[in-house]
C-alpha cells in the first residue's frame, strides 16, 4: 500500500470514529438520561435527528467493513462495532417512536425524515395584523389561510400561543407548521403577548391579551372567513400554560371590550410541553433550574418564598375541573425544564373530573422534540394535533354531542414499554369509516403505553 493510500485510509478511518463516537453517545445520553448536560441536550437532538444517525452510522460501518477487507486491523474491527452499536441505538430508538407514531395513527415518511428543513422556516403569513395597544406596545398576529379561502362556507380557527419561557419568542415560531395547517383547510392565528421584563411581571396580563386576541377573531371573523364557533386554543410550553388558563377560565369582566364583545367558546385546547405548575417547575433540580428560575422570576414578579400566592393561583391543576374543553398534551418524557410528573397529575385529576384529555408523551425526548420538520416526532404532532382539531372543531360543537358513537378500546400501544414507571406514551387509535387514522378513545381510561387510568366515558 503506497503512502498516499495510507494517509486516505487513516484520514478516512479517524474521520468515522469521530462522527461515530459523538452519535453514539448522543443516542446513549437520550436512551438512559443520566449524565449531567448530556441528557439536556441528546434530548432535544436525538428525536429530531435520529433518522440521520441510523444513516450515518450504517454508511460509517460499511466504510469499516470495506476498510476491514482492505487490511484488517483493531481500529476497523472496533470501528464496525461501534457503528453496529450505534445503528442498534439508533434502530431502538427510531422504533420507539415510530411505534408511538403508529398507535397514534401517524403515517411517517421515513425518506422526509432526512429533510433538515426546520419548523420556522420558510413560510410566510398572509397578513399581520395589530390585535391591540397596551401601554403604547403593539400586539401583532399572524394570519395563515387556506388558498381557497374565498370558496365555500367559514373555516374552523386555530389561534396559536408561542412559547419562550414568558421572556421571549414570538408569533412566527413554528411558522411552517402554521402553513402546514392552513393548507389543510385551518385559519391559523398566531399572536403575540406582552413579555415579561425585569420591571413588569405579566402573570396578571399575558393572558388577558390571549383573551384580547380570541376576541379580535371573534369580531373579524366574517373578514378572516373564520368560523368563531369552531376556535382551537393551541399553545406551546409557556404558551401552553396561557392557552390553558385562558380556555379553563372566564373571567370576560376583566378583559378590555375593546378588543371584541365576546370571547369565542373554544372547542378544544391542544398543548405542546405546557407549564402546569410554577412551583413544581421552580424546585425541579437539574442542570436548567437556574435558567426556569429566571422565567418564573421574571413573569411573575419573584421566588414563591416572596408571592406564594401567585405560584399557587398559576398552577393549571386547580383548574382541571369539570367543564373543560377536550384537551391534547404533548411533551417529552425527558423534559429538563418542566416536570412531566405535574402533566401526569394534571391528567389523572382532569380525568377524574370526567374532562376528555388525551396525553401522548414521546419517549427520549425532551423539551423542544419536533423542532426539525419532517422529523417523526413532528410528523407525529402534526397529525395527532390536525386529527384532535378535525375532531372537535370541524363540526359544530352541538352536533358532537348529538352524534356521539361509543369509544372502542385498541391495544395496539397496550405494551409495556418502560419498565417500573408509568408513563404515557400513546392513545391508540383506530379507523374511521372512511379509513383515515382515528383515535380509539377508551372506555374507562386512557391508554398511556402500559396503564390504563380509570375515568368517565369520554365523548366520542
Amino acid at each position: 500500500m503506497t503512502s498516499a493510500k495510507v494517509l486516505a485510509r487513516t484520514g478516512v478511518l479517524t474521520l468515522a470514529w469521530l462522527a461515530v463516537l459523538p452519535i453514539f453517545t448522543m443516542l446513549l445520553g437520550a436512551m438512559v438520561p443520566i449524565v449531567p448536560w448530556l441528557r439536556v441536550f441528546a434530548s432535544d437532538i436525538v428525536p429530531n435527528w435520529v433518522s440521520w444517525f441510523l444513516l450515518g452510522a450504517l454508511i460509517i460501518g460499511a466504510l469499516g467493513v470495506l476498510a476491514h477487507r482492505a487490511h484488517a486491523t483493531r481500529v476497523t474491527l472496533g470501528l464496525i462495532a461501534a457503528a453496529a452499536g450505534t445503528a442498534l441505538a439508533a434502530g431502538i430508538v427510531m422504533l420507539h417512536l415510530l411505534q408511538v407514531a403508529w398507535a397514534n395513527g401517524a403515517r411517517i415518511d421515513l425518506l422526509s425524515t432526512l429533510s433538515v428543513r426546520q419548523f420556522s422556516e420558510a413560510a410566510s403569513p398572509d397578513r399581520s395584523l395589530v390585535y391591540a395597544r397596551r401601554q403604547g406596545e403593539a400586539l401583532w398576529l399572524d394570519v395563515y389561510q387556506p388558498a381557497d379561502v374565498q370558496a365555500g362556507p367559514h373555516r374552523p380557527v386555530l389561534v396559536v400561543v408561542h412559547g419562550g419561557g414568558f421572556i421571549e419568542g414570538s408569533r412566527r415560531v413554528g411558522a411552517a407548521n402554521m402553513r402546514r395547517y392552513a393548507d389543510s383547510g385551518w385559519i391559523v392565528v398566531s399572536i403575540d403577548y406582552r413579555l415579561a421584563r425585569p420591571d413588569r411581571p405579566t402573570w396578571n396580563l399575558a393572558t388577558h391579551d390571549v383573551r384580547c386576541a380570541l376576541r379580535w377573531v371573534a369580531a373579524h371573523s366574517r373578514r378572516l372567513h373564520a368560523d368563531a364557533d369552531r376556535v382551537t386554543l393551541f399553545g406551546v410550553s409557556a404558551g401552553g400554560n396561557l392557552a390553558m388558563a385562558a380556555a379553563y377560565t372566564n373571567d370576560d369582566g376583566a378583559d378590555d371590550a375593546r378588543c371584541g364583545s365576546r370571547t369565542p367558546s373554544i372547542a378544544a385546547v391542544i398543548v405542546k410541553a405546557p407549564l402546569i405548575s410554577p412551583l413544581a417547575s421552580w424546585q425541579r433540580k437539574g442542570e436548567l433550574q437556574g435558567q426556569q428560575r429566571l422565567y418564573m422570576s421574571r413573569y411573575i414578579g419573584g421566588p414563591p418564598e416572596r408571592y406564594p400566592e401567585r405560584y399557587a393561583a398559576l398552577d393549571l391543576r386547580r383548574l382541571s375541573t369539570p367543564g373543560n374543553p377536550p384537551t391534547l398534551i404533548l411533551a417529552g418524557k425527558n423534559d429538563p425544564l418542566l416536570p412531566a410528573a405535574s402533566v401526569e397529575d394534571f391528567v389523572r385529576r382532569s380525568l377524574a373530573a370526567g374532562n376528555a384529555v388525551d396525553l401522548v408523551m414521546l419517549p427520549y425526548s425532551g423539551h423542544n422534540f419536533n423542532t426539525t420538520f419532517n422529523s417523526i416526532t413532528n410528523q407525529l404532532s402534526i397529525a395527532t394535533i390536525t386529527w384532535f382539531m378535525n375532531r372537535y372543531s370541524k363540526k359544530p360543537p352541538e352536533s358532537q354531542s348529538t352524534k356521539a358513537t361509543p369509544p372502542v378500546r385498541s391495544l395496539a400501544a397496550s405494551a409495556s414499554l418502560v419498565r417500573g414507571r408509568t408513563t404515557v406514551s400513546s392513545v391508540p387509535y383506530s379507523r374511521n369509516a372512511g379509513g383515515s387514522p382515528a383515535p380509539a378513545h377508551v372506555t374507562g381510561g386512557v391508554s398511556t403505553g402500559s396503564h390504563t387510568w380509570p375515568k368517565a366515558a369520554r365523548p366520542a
